[in-house]
């Protein structure tokens, strides 16, 4: 499951905080292998969610629970743009790279 998503600028730290929340949430959930959270370099308002997981039943199973439902939420109320897609990637050893983003769920906050 990949999101692409713009936060409205005054809502930054609050949809931080609602990702640091879900993503560890989301964890926990049967079959995912892993949850990664990218705020671009360049425009701080630009986020990338990616899932990984084992099988899409999985994920399905997940877009049914209360957690997604929070999780789309949060994007409509915090975001100017937003779209989620369910796309697989298979890794055949070429890797995936996104160019131009940083994890943002390692910086420490400064306020």
């Amino acid at each position: 499951m990949t999101v692409v998503a713009r936060v409205w600028p005054e809502k930054r730290h609050e949809l931080l905080d609602a990702m640091r929340s879900l993503q560890r949430d989301r964890l926990l959930e049967r079959g995912i292998c892993a949850s990664r959270v990218y705020e671009c370099k360049e425009d701080a308002t630009h986020f990338v969610i990616i899932d990984e997981w084992e099988k899409e039943e999985n994920l399905r199973s997940y877009t049914d629970k209360e957690g997604f439902r929070v999780l789309l939420g949060a994007l409509r109320t915090l975001c100017a743009e937003a779209d989620v897609k369910y796309d697989a990637i298979n890794n055949r050893g070429d890797g995936l790279r996104l160019y131009g983003f940083d994890a943002f769920i390692e910086k420490k906050q400064t306020n």
